[in-house]
């Protein structure tokens, strides 16, 4: 299993230079290549949610609080006060910190179900809703999504890697239970997981421009400039 500095520093690498290649492309404004960039970070550090290390889990339940005060903000700040609206931001950030962070930690395994392509695209879905709900058009938002899955499976695949001993040409006991479609040996958890996957796909904003991008040939060429063939 790769170590959080490996995850951190090969996610940031990866994610910053996708980034740049879409920005240098024109189709990612600065300030959106650095939110995809931090995406694609967070991602490369969002598999070990299930971790019973305390550094991982501080970083990242620290993230999803503000991230959490965030939506809280955007959600009431035209209709409440705003004294309100502090207060809310307060109780959901202690609610996420010393709530939702004690439980995962009791009842997740780690390298269970969060170890797998499933939770992937449930994170992934997750953050291209959240975006449009934040005012993010359809494409930004499935940019941000895919930042994030590309971290994940970054992740996912380094701990696989890591499951091979390479200097002994051997298969440690841990390959196999990084990079894998669901949770296995859980197949009820799975299959809960696989029906609020589809079901947040149907709220996922439109992602036809997003995917025109992707495939269109002229995206990569920024690559190549320069080059004499």
């Amino acid at each position: 299993m790769a170590n959080f500095k490996t995850h951190l520093q090969v996610a940031s690498v990866g994610g910053g230079l996708a980034a740049s290649l879409f920005y240098s492309s024109g189709h990612l404004t600065a300030g959106e290549a650095f939110l995809c960039w931090i995406m694609g970070t967070l991602g490369g550090l969002l598999p070990d949610i299930d971790s019973d290390n305390s550094h991982s889990l501080g970083i990242l339940f620290g993230a999803f609080s503000v991230i959490a005060c965030g939506f809280t903000a955007v959600a009431w700040i035209e209709i409440w006060p705003l004294a309100w609206v502090w207060g809310a931001c307060a109780l959901v950030f202690l609610l996420v910190q010393f709530g939702v962070r004690l439980i995962f930690a009791k009842f997740t395994v780690h390298r269970g179900i969060f170890h797998s392509v499933l939770a992937c695209f449930l994170f992934m879905f997750i953050a291209a809703t959240g975006a449009a709900f934040l005012g993010a058009s359809g494409t930004t938002s499935w940019f941000l999504a895919l930042f994030l899955g590309f971290g994940y499976c970054v992740h996912l695949l380094l701990d696989e890697i890591f499951g091979v001993d390479f200097m002994n040409v051997a298969i440690k006991r841990s390959f196999g239970s990084a990079f894998k479609l669901f949770d296995y040996g859980n197949m009820t958890t799975s299959a809960i997981m696989a029906v609020a996957v589809i079901g947040l796909f149907f709220l996922t904003p439109s992602y036809a421009e997003f995917v025109s991008i992707l495939f269109d040939r002229d995206t990569y060429l920024t690559l190549v400039d320069g080059v004499d063939w």
